[in-house]
């Protein structure tokens, strides 16, 4: 899936948010208008083509000063709608800052 297929969906209003989304949003102190940024302003970094899914991340701002970075996985299986199927703030150890790749595990 191209990101310009899905921000085009997005931008047109052709997109769902599934309940796991809206409870990380609430849990941390963000709102779908976020998540719409984070895929407006973002890039996939990973693809699940099995399961027709791709995680952005993307910039949003949360406040005049406080601008962060959110992981969406948006599922394009439906021909119209995208579905926002989570969103969460990245966890700064699993993830490069900004986080657009995985960290590796440390060897123990």
């Amino acid at each position: 899936m191209d990101i310009e297929i899905i921000r085009k969906r997005v931008r047109a209003g052709d997109y769902l948010t599934k309940s796991h989304a809206v409870q990380h949003a609430l849990k941390e102190g963000f709102r779908r208008k976020h998540i719409v940024q984070a895929v407006l302003g973002g890039r996939i970094i990973e693809a699940y083509p099995d399961d027709q899914r791709v995680l952005v991340c993307g910039p949003t701002t949360l406040s005049e000063k406080t601008v962060i970075y959110l992981h969406v996985v948006c599922e394009y299986a439906d021909p119209v709608y995208i579905e926002f199927v989570t969103a969460y703030i990245p966890d700064e150890s699993e993830w490069e800052s900004p986080p657009f790749r995985r960290r590796k595990p440390k060897r123990r």
